[in-house]
């Protein structure tokens, strides 16, 4: 598969295959820095259960809501490629003290660090192949819009709904 150029150093330019440019972007989102707005990890530092908790309305999600779905969306993700399909993910409502809202964060850290896991296991050949005939998209193409582009709308969501809680 064919490499990117990813800088110079010491006057000869390193090269960098497809999954760890993938990885990167996934940790730019996820953990930042990415420039243009906060990763999911800046949008949720510093949020106790309290807030956590709040909804704005009954039918709409809490940010614990959010951050259970990324779990289940990262899990998605490390089974399609792994298995080459997975089941949907499946929107929770949880409950809890302090102590399980930092458990559920634990949870999300220790999801990303498997998908990444995940992505560096995968044949880059693997992800121009379409895994289920039927949704007519390349693995590469699911990874990356229930990735990257997935994680970073709900990292909006998240800071949407800190700002509502302030007023």
């Amino acid at each position: 598969m064919a490499r990117l150029a990813r800088g110079k150093r010491n006057g000869f330019v390193m090269k960098e295959t497809y999954t760890r440019v993938l990885i990167a972007h996934f940790d730019s989102v996820f953990a930042g820095p990415n420039g243009d707005y906060p990763a999911v990890l800046e949008s949720v530092a510093g949020v106790p259960v309290t807030q956590a908790l709040w909804k704005p309305s009954p039918t709409q999600n809490s940010i614990w809501q959010i951050v259970e779905h990324l779990i289940a969306s990262k899990e998605w993700q490390i089974e399609m490629l792994e298995r080459g399909q997975a089941a949907s993910p499946v929107w929770i409502e949880p409950a809890g003290d302090e102590a399980a809202w930092q458990a559920s964060l634990a949870r999300l850290k220790d999801a990303h660090a498997r998908l990444k896991l995940a992505l560096e296991k995968v044949d880059e050949a693997d992800l121009l192949k379409v895994p289920v005939p039927e949704w007519g998209r390349t693995l590469l193409e699911l990874i990356l819009s229930s990735g990257p582009a997935h994680e970073a709308h709900h990292g909006g969501q998240i800071d949407y709904l800190k700002g509502l809680q302030a007023g």
